[in-house]
């Protein structure tokens, strides 16, 4: 069986991130997280992407495998990920500067993979 868990380093798996009150012009410190191989098979297609409701006020940021993501399905994988095996992603919120309001916002990491 193929299957991918978003886990912190520790191995626990990984909660919403709610990155707080985050004033405008400035980012959150880099939180680390693993996208572990939890299944008994190798995966040799992995593809992401990053979904922002809204640029204008903040922006959800995520590398993963070294790949900064945007809004477009992008390849992750140059060899097949092996069963136990990790890749790892770094993300972070941003504000822009100028921004006068603030307000709950949201984004997400998207992943799927070869079955």
């Amino acid at each position: 069986m193929k299957q991918l868990q978003l886990r912190l380093p520790d191995g626990t798996p990984a909660p919403a991130t709610d990155f707080g009150s985050v004033p405008p012009g400035t980012s959150t410190p880099t939180r680390e997280l693993r996208l572990v191989n939890t299944g008994d098979e190798p995966i040799t297609s992995i593809e992401a992407l990053v979904v922002n409701d809204s640029l204008s006020d903040g922006e959800y940021r995520v590398s993963l495998n070294g790949v900064p993501l945007t809004g477009e399905w992008q390849p992750i994988l140059s060899a097949p990920l092996p069963p136990g095996a990790f890749l790892t992603a770094q993300e972070s919120w941003t504000t822009p500067g100028g921004v006068t309001t603030t307000g709950a916002d949201h984004g997400q990491l998207r992943v799927r993979y070869a079955q």
